[in-house]
């Protein structure tokens, strides 16, 4: 496989991997890492009422996964010789599209 299309199939795996796990944590009640403005501290809790914000640890679990899973899939697929096709690759993108909007779905819904 092409380098550059190993890069894109990495980076499609790391953008689904990140939505997904972004969704996840909040939908799972997950603990996470959150942070308390008025007490400056960070702690690890799965819910908390009250002014915390969440979002640093969604987006740290996010980003530990979605790294990972691009480094992963980016090492696994050094072994591949042939090149992936243009329905591969515009499948990976469209997957990668959906997750995407699926997770802004969730938290847009959440909304109201």
């Amino acid at each position: 496989m092409p380098d550059h299309q190993r890069a894109t199939v990495a980076a499609y795996a790391g953008v689904i991997a990140f939505t997904l796990t972004y969704v996840l944590v909040d939908y799972a009640s997950l603990p996470h890492l959150y942070y308390l403005q008025l007490e400056r501290r960070f702690v690890v809790e799965r819910r908390l009422g009250g002014l915390p914000a969440g979002y640093l640890g969604l987006w740290l679990a996010a980003a530990t996964a979605g790294a990972a899973a691009a480094a992963l899939t980016h090492a696994a697929l050094r072994w591949r010789k042939t090149p992936a096709g243009d329905r591969a690759m515009a499948l990976g993108l469209a997957w990668s599209i959906t997750s995407t909007l699926l997770a802004a779905g969730y938290f847009a819904w959440q909304n109201f």
